[in-house]
């Protein structure tokens, strides 16, 4: 392992051979990796380098050094800026997310790729890596009773604001003990999991009798990703430590005891609009770029763009976004869109 960091900190993009017992690959359990090229956080600042590497066996995608589940709390507290939300802005976001309207919007923007807009009145709904708790106020709206999880110790003060039930830390730590749920989502979380395939089977014990999970994480066989390469703004290391694609998934999911119901592509329109700025900027190690100053609304694609622009400007973005919309909602019909979305229930094959 020293010999590939010495790699990667000269730059040298160079497969290096990788065996570390102790890891193992989520999909195949493969043991041996390949480090196919140098990745540094190009969104936050994070001054650690780390390589992208592929399983031998199946050719499914890690990021090394694979962090702990011990690491995720100062990694997130540091780096991601969720320390400057504001409470009463993530309630009224989520206002009305039932409505027709508000579900139409979210087809035109891409932002439906969120599970939470699944859950059903009556229902209770986990969420785990629930982020600043938005989704939770959203299922609150459509008549479910919301739970959430977040290791980022900077959503404690906003649960507290909002009375939210977060248990801040992780799933290991067995919370809201004796409690079933009939829906549980990871909006853009299984990626950011070190050992992704023990967090399905130990959510398969809390899921309800019928209950079924809903996961949304980014496509790296998105017409996107085939496009933009190393540049491709989902990559997002260190805090991806898996890159999925459906046929990598599912055949996680299935090794874990879960069939696949539905599997669809969406691409959040915010997300193509900053992979367009991303491909202009030259980003430099260690140090914090200014592209991702929305966040978690950036990485999640809930941030409008039509809001921060002067009026006058706002009928010609009317008019590029709609044919984005446009372009977008065909890539995803054609399987290509940049994040999935799969819902998953507990069983075999049928």
């Amino acid at each position: 392992m020293q010999q590939v960091a010495g790699d990667i900190a000269a730059g040298e993009p160079r497969a290096t051979s990788l065996h570390r017992g102790q890891e193992h690959c989520p999909v195949c359990d493969g043991s041996r990796f390949t480090a196919v090229r140098p990745a540094f956080d190009d969104r936050y600042g994070h001054p650690g380098r780390f390589h992208i590497a592929r399983c031998d066996r199946c050719g499914h995608r890690i990021t090394e050094p694979r962090l702990a589940e011990a690491d995720l709390p100062l990694l997130y507290g540091s780096y991601y800026p969720r320390r400057q939300l504001v409470a009463a802005e993530l309630a009224a976001q989520a206002k009305g997310a039932g409505s027709r309207w508000r579900a139409l919007g979210r087809w035109f923007w891409g932002t439906d790729n969120q599970g939470q807009y699944g859950a059903r009145r009556g229902e209770r709904m986990l969420d785990v890596g629930c982020g600043a708790g938005v989704s939770l106020l959203e299922a609150a709206e459509l008549g479910a009773e919301a739970y959430g999880i977040e290791a980022d110790p900077n959503v404690e003060r906003i649960a507290r604001e909002l009375g939210l039930r977060i248990h801040q830390g992780s799933l290991q730590d067995e919370p809201f003990a004796g409690v079933a749920f009939d829906l549980i989502v990871l909006n853009q979380v299984i990626e950011h999991i070190p050992e992704p395939d023990q967090a399905l089977i130990r959510l398969k014990s809390r899921l309800a009798p019928g209950g079924r999970m809903v996961l949304v994480f980014p496509n790296t066989r998105s017409l996107c990703c085939r496009l933009a390469g190393a540049r491709w703004i989902n990559w997002h290391i260190p805090y991806h430590l898996h890159h999925f694609d459906a046929v990598s998934f599912r055949r996680m999911a299935e090794r874990c005891g879960y069939r696949v119901v539905r599997i669809r592509t969406i691409t959040p329109n915010l997300w193509t609009v900053l992979q367009l700025r991303a491909m202009r900027g030259t980003p430099v190690p260690g140090e914090a770029n200014p592209l991702w100053g929305g966040g978690e609304e950036a990485e999640t694609g809930q941030q409008p763009l039509a809001g921060r622009r002067q009026p006058a400007k706002r009928l010609a973005l009317a008019i590029v976004m709609t044919a984005l919309s446009a372009v977008n909602r065909c890539i995803d019909a054609a399987g290509a869109g940049d994040s999935l979305l799969v819902e998953i229930r507990a069983g075999g094959r049928r």
